[in-house]
């Protein structure tokens, strides 16, 4: 009887080694296939920041260098700063009055598949008139307010955006002031137009620009209203809103 049960015993004892080597296993094997994972994920991971970093190196590359025109602008305008990138209301009374980039846009394989550009609010003196900025197909009329205008696509400072001469959005929150941000940008693949304000980019999504823009000539372009307005450009790649988040 006790020959029997020290048998039973052993057999216990080995099944018991048995099941604890198979768990042993089945933990290292769970564990293997768990680094596996992590580190097929870590690596998509790699190759998604890669692409993106990618992506936005594109873009910088592809910007070309602009400025305001000193002798494209309203004769109340002045353009001041080492680059040409501030625009000052002289005049002393209320009025839009409107400049125009050096450069027209460029979009397509030579150059970029998106452009873009910012300015920052340095001085507006009378809220209750707007003023604004944007991109336009240049014409001999176009040195006041030029939101009206076919082929104009702009935003202004109380929040409304203009989209081929009509008013098409606006919202409250959406306005600029003194020592904000705000940007207009063109993808030429979608032909999307999108805006942006201190960095992050605005809920109007289903904005698009002619299909006449890839062949006509489009410039940047702004529209102070009161005296001494003052807003300063940014048309090279280091902007607040991040191009790559496209």
């Amino acid at each position: 009887m006790q020959n029997v049960q020290r048998i039973l015993l052993e057999k216990i004892s080995e099944l018991e080694k048995q099941q604890k080597e198979q768990q042993s296993k089945t933990n290292s094997d769970q564990l293997s296939k768990m680094q596996n994972d992590q580190k097929i994920l870590l690596k998509k991971i790699s190759e998604l920041e890669k692409k993106q970093k990618q992506k936005k190196r594109k873009a910088i590359l592809n910007f070309r260098q602009n400025y305001w025109e000193a002798n494209d602008c309203d004769e109340n305008l002045e353009i001041i700063g080492e680059n040409n990138h501030i625009v000052h209301y002289k005049g002393d009374y209320k009025g839009w009055r409107s400049v125009f980039a050096k450069h027209q846009i460029w979009l397509g394989n030579n150059f970029s598949d998106i452009f873009y550009y910012e300015i920052s609010i340095g001085k507006m003196n009378d809220y209750l008139i707007s003023f604004g900025f944007g991109i336009i197909q240049k014409t001999e009329e176009s040195y006041k307010s030029v939101r009206n205008n076919k082929e104009t696509y702009a935003y202004e400072s109380n929040g409304c955006v203009w989209i081929n001469g009509e008013r098409k959005g606006s919202k409250d929150e959406y306005s600029y002031c003194i020592g904000d941000t705000v940007g207009i940008g063109v993808n030429s693949i979608t032909r999307q137009i999108f805006f942006t304000k201190n960095g992050l980019r605005l809920d109007f999504s289903d904005f698009f620009i002619s299909q006449s823009f890839a062949r006509d000539h489009y410039y940047p372009f702004v529209t102070l209203a009161t005296f001494d307005d003052k807003i300063e450009a940014n048309f090279v790649p280091i902007f607040m809103f991040d191009l790559a988040t496209l």
